[in-house]
């Protein structure tokens, strides 16, 4: 009897900066979702996930600021999750790609997900995960996400973060720099105590978190102010700077982050691929910052370069 095709197989896809192409167990991986179906504005975020493999060609593989480099990490790039027509980030499709991607997520110590709308951060977040109360989710994003339906739709980019607040609860759930939002987004978001405005309030949290605290990371790109990121569907003004993620992410290293995710990139809205460069930078600093070190590499010392706080 023939094997029965795989309802999400992985499509082979140019490879991110350094990683490998093959199966198997590995330090880190790549794994991309090409979807956006509930785009209200200005639609493309399925094109992000190739778009910044390609841009990771116009930078190193080591960087100054982690004194890591991506060639000794053992990386490989699974390539994308094909997701066929007519596919909806909606319950039943939505359970079955989270059993699939929670599977997939097994084959590596740290798996960084690229992905077009921000609603597939839904599909990162096993069941295993949620019922696990160590288990949190950190926010990085212009808005709040949180309206109860959006659109007659409640599984959409304006709604996916209230979907995540039923199924973690306020205590394991927070939402930094977020800047826009309707009236009622913000009084539930307060009500809980659900926003950290700053860097520094991130830290503060995180110093509150467990030991044993394991962390998904979800940016969306417009977390940064627009004059940085003009290649998204949603830019905000008044955003955070690139140091500030950086120091995020030096926070998040002193805990265990299983996965993260990067969302919302558009290239269709990036022709001279600013917003992309700065995207496949950021994903090059989240591998090296998060994935745990299998063997000591031999060390030269930093590159004398300024701190990003």
């Amino acid at each position: 009897m023939a094997e029965a095709t795989p309802r999400f197989p992985l499509v082979p896809a140019t490879p991110f900066l350094a990683a490998q192409v093959r199966e198997g167990p590995a330090q880190a991986q790549v794994v991309g979702l090409l979807v956006d179906v509930s785009a209200s504005f200005r639609g493309g975020a399925q094109f992000g996930p190739d778009a910044i493999r390609t841009y990771s060609e116009s930078i190193e593989s080591y960087s100054p600021y982690a004194d890591r480099d991506l060639e000794d990490l053992d990386l490989v790039d699974r390539g994308n999750v094909r997701v066929d027509a007519p596919f909806r980030l909606f319950p039943h499709d939505l359970d079955d790609l989270r059993a699939f991607l929670a599977g997939l997520r097994g084959q590596a110590r740290f798996t960084l997900y690229l992905a077009g709308e921000h609603t597939c951060t839904l599909a990162f977040l096993p069941q295993e995960d949620l019922q696990d109360p160590n288990f949190y989710l950190l926010i990085l994003d212009a808005h709040l996400d949180l309206r109860p339906e959006y659109q007659g739709a409640p599984y959409s980019h304006a709604a996916w973060a209230r979907r995540a607040l039923e199924w973690l609860g306020p205590d394991r759930m927070r939402i930094a720099g977020a800047r826009s939002g309707t009236r009622e987004e913000f009084r539930l978001a307060r009500e809980h105590g659900l926003l950290l405005p700053t860097p520094e309030a991130v830290q503060r949290w995180l110093d509150t978190l467990p030991a044993g605290a394991r962390v998904h990371l979800s940016l969306d790109i417009d977390v940064l102010d627009l004059a940085f990121v003009p290649g998204t569907g949603n830019p905000e003004p008044l955003g955070w700077q690139v140091r500030h993620l950086l120091q995020v992410f030096q926070d998040l290293a002193q805990r265990t982050v299983v996965s993260a995710d990067l969302v919302e990139y558009n290239p269709l809205l990036d022709p001279s691929g600013q917003t992309g460069i700065l995207a496949a930078f950021l994903v090059r600093e989240m591998l090296l910052a998060f994935t745990p070190s299998e063997v000591d590499v031999a060390s030269q010392g930093p590159v004398d370069m300024p701190s990003p706080r």
